[in-house]
């Protein structure tokens, strides 16, 4: 029980993270309702997928748990190719390295 709880707490973001927000546009808020309460931003604002690899994903989401009515599977995919596509410039923050 005690390692669990440490590798749930090791897997937590640290107090006063600060994540990436998503880019305005039209799926913002249907993006962040389904892959929010699973993923932070900043693992979708990293991604460069196409199109199709973009479908497939929220496919494997929905299959594995993701929230998504059908009417809204389109707008997600169309959100996240716009944003997080191959073209992407997505710069990760320095983090402090542990020595």
């Amino acid at each position: 029980m005690m390692l669990f709880l440490l590798t749930l707490l090791a897997a937590l973001p640290m107090p006063g993270t600060k994540f990436h927000p998503l880019p305005e546009g039209k799926g913002k808020a249907k993006v962040e309702a389904a892959c929010f309460p699973c993923h932070s931003p900043d693992l979708l604002v990293q991604q460069r997928l196409t199109p199709k690899q973009w479908t497939a994903t929220v496919e494997k989401m929905i299959r594995w748990g993701a929230e998504v009515k059908e009417s809204d599977k389109q707008v997600l995919i169309d959100y996240l190719s716009k944003n997080f596509d191959v073209d992407n410039r997505f710069v990760p923050a320095k983090t402090l390295t542990v020595k």
